[in-house]
């Protein structure tokens, strides 16, 4: 694989997308000046000075799908340019591990947002502290369960445990959201976020491929979890607004 770019440095990305999310992305990617290029991978679009469909990879320093197409199919093509891959879903466990160029799946709401909101300062767990990670998906909202506070629009919600601390909260609209909410000695503090859900969704797509276009990135499969803090520093330049909440007796 040949020098891919550094930070800051102008970058050109490759984005397999079939989806609202994905064409959400490409929005956000063209809306930064460090994105020089977004190139349709094997879509009739019209070329446009930013963008346009392309067939070669090799040109381009990051690959973002939004899963709509075969993984390893992705991989084979990623693999002969050299390129990282960036996707939307997230991969079983046993999918983790070598790869011949550098992977991050699970670029979404649920698991890499949530996980970048967890490095917050704010959210900075000391001993004593509970703490409640919770997030949107679309479904009938629940009556009863655990209580989620979100940033408006969402709002309070009930929520069902996905795992030990976890929590999804069903929305029956446009809205989504992710949050932190840490209880224990020192008060009660909340860190989240609340948008359109497809906008999240991309804001947190188009955040991991900018990350993964930076050229750091060791060649394996991983979770963008493992970029947590890099995504939430990444989303902050995108202007992704984090809301804070401390009761009075936080310190």
């Amino acid at each position: 694989m040949g020098t891919r770019p550094t930070v800051d440095s102008i970058v050109k990305v490759a984005l397999d997308t079939s989806t609202e999310v994905g064409n959400r992305c490409a929005r956000v990617l063209l809306g930064e000046t460090s994105v020089e290029y977004v190139g349709i991978v094997g879509d009739l679009i019209p070329s446009r000075r930013r963008s346009g469909p392309i067939k070669d990879l090799s040109a381009f320093d990051v690959l973002v799908s939004d899963g709509t197409k075969d993984f390893h199919t992705l991989m084979g093509r990623a693999s002969v340019a050299g390129v990282p891959i960036v996707l939307w879903p997230e991969l079983s466990p046993h999918d983790d591990g070598a790869s011949t160029v550098p992977v991050l799946h699970g670029a979404n709401l649920a698991t890499t947002l949530t996980a970048a909101l967890s490095t917050h300062p704010d959210a900075a767990v000391v001993p004593g502290d509970i703490v409640h990670v919770g997030w949107t998906e679309p479904g009938k909202p629940l009556r009863k369960g655990y209580p989620l506070t979100f940033p408006e629009p969402v709002g309070n919600v009930w929520s069902t445990g996905r795992s030990e601390g976890s929590h999804v909260a069903f929305v029956d609209d446009e809205w989504g959201g992710a949050v932190i909410n840490i209880e224990g000695p020192g008060g009660r503090r909340i860190v989240g976020v609340s948008d359109h859900a497809a906008y999240l969704e991309a804001m947190v797509l188009a955040a991991v491929g900018l990350v993964a276009a930076e050229g750091t990135l060791e060649p394996a499969i991983a979770s963008g979890t493992t970029r947590a803090e890099q995504v939430l520093n990444k989303l902050a330049e995108l202007e992704l607004e984090v809301a804070v909440w401390r009761s009075t007796d936080s310190q």
